[in-house]
């Protein structure tokens, strides 16, 4: 203490300019680093990842929504009235689950119905009332020639494999990709 009077009333003559003492230098202490194993620097490696990826992510639910959605059981009894209303929640629940399933399965029908249209883009009608689709008149058309060169040449009447093929292209044009001779 009195070395600090004694630089202070020097200080203050305008004598010998006082140093200010310089801080104690700390020694750094080497502390060997630890080498990690394979499996530490995979887990290392895990944990800044999953950290990355749920940045930003609540993992816990809001409370305050939660209660509303879900329907609460004490331990105490409540009475009739909470009874009815815990019914009425849970039937306007199975209504609202009940109108999404039928909905679901009327699009998957409609999706369905599509699909197979699509599979079966050229399909023969079977029923006689609707109206003739054109792939149903050309083979129509085509037995027909057949069957009138049966009838007029009778059992001389010979079908030439590909004088027949290149027919059926004539009819069906799609067949042509399919011709190999």
């Amino acid at each position: 203490m009195a070395t600090k009077k004694d630089n202070l009333v020097k200080l203050a003559k305008g004598g010998k300019k006082v140093t200010p003492k310089s801080p104690a230098v700390k020694k750094e202490v080497n502390v060997p680093k630890k080498v990690l194993t394979p499996e530490e620097e995979r887990d290392l490696k895990a944990k800044a990842k999953v950290d990355e990826l749920l940045d930003g992510i609540k993992l816990t639910p809001d409370t305050e929504e939660k209660k509303e959605d879900l329907f609460e059981v004490e331990d105490e009894p409540k009475g009739v009235e909470w009874l009815e209303e815990q019914m009425s929640r849970i039937t306007e629940e199975n209504e609202k689950l009940k109108a999404e399933a039928n909905l679901a399965k009327e699009d998957y029908q409609h999706l369905f119905a599509t699909l197979q249209q699509q599979k079966n883009a050229v399909v023969l009608n079977d029923n006689p009332n609707a109206s003739d689709t054109p792939l149903k008149a050309k083979v129509i058309e085509l037995f027909s020639e057949i069957q009138a060169n049966h009838l007029s040449l009778g059992h001389n009447f010979v079908i030439v494999p590909v004088a027949f093929m290149n027919r059926l292209i004539l009819f069906f044009p799609f067949l042509e990709d399919q011709k190999r001779f």
